[in-house]
């Protein structure tokens, strides 16, 4: 009993760790170039893909594609990204960094992608399973149902 307690104590520092450490370097990223991390993801995405569709984007990102708009309509207002609608279907919306967008980057703090995204990357395959595994196990006792928050960006992200 006194293990499983010690066990128990440890997950919830560990977890705390690592929302901790995602919120310190969305800051770190805020401060050096007034982006949340999310949204310096975001712009290197477009970077990696030029062209991209919003609906891409957003599952890139994990996130809602009414998130996703709200976002770019943010950097937008920036002018770090323009939106060009397709000739061929004016339903389709291609992104793509602007010159402006191009040098934040190149001078914004690394991983763009945040350190978790980063971290998980590096992990097999295995853990990678047990760790998805542990995580829906964890979440299906706390009774927790609302898939959405799934869908949103950390706070501070």
């Amino acid at each position: 009993m006194e293990d499983r307690q010690k066990q128990m104590q440890s997950i919830t520092k560990q977890l705390r760790v690592v929302f901790r450490a995602v919120q310190a370097h969305s800051k770190t990223v805020e401060k050096s170039c007034g982006l949340s991390g999310a949204k310096l993801w975001m712009m290197w995405e477009l970077f990696a893909t030029p062209g991209i569709k919003v609906s891409e984007l957003a599952r890139t990102l994990t996130i809602h594609p009414s998130t996703c708009s709200n976002m770019l309509d943010q950097l937008e207002e920036k002018d770090l990204i323009r939106r060009d609608r397709s000739k061929v279907d004016q339903r389709t919306v291609h992104l793509y960094l602007t010159d402006t967008g191009t040098t934040l980057l190149a001078k914004a703090p690394r991983p763009a992608q945040g350190t978790m995204s980063e971290a998980l990357e590096r992990l097999s395959d295995e853990h990678l399973n047990h760790l998805e595994c542990g995580l829906s196990q964890l979440l299906e006792a706390m009774q927790y149902k609302d898939e959405k928050t799934g869908l949103l960006p950390i706070p501070g992200e």
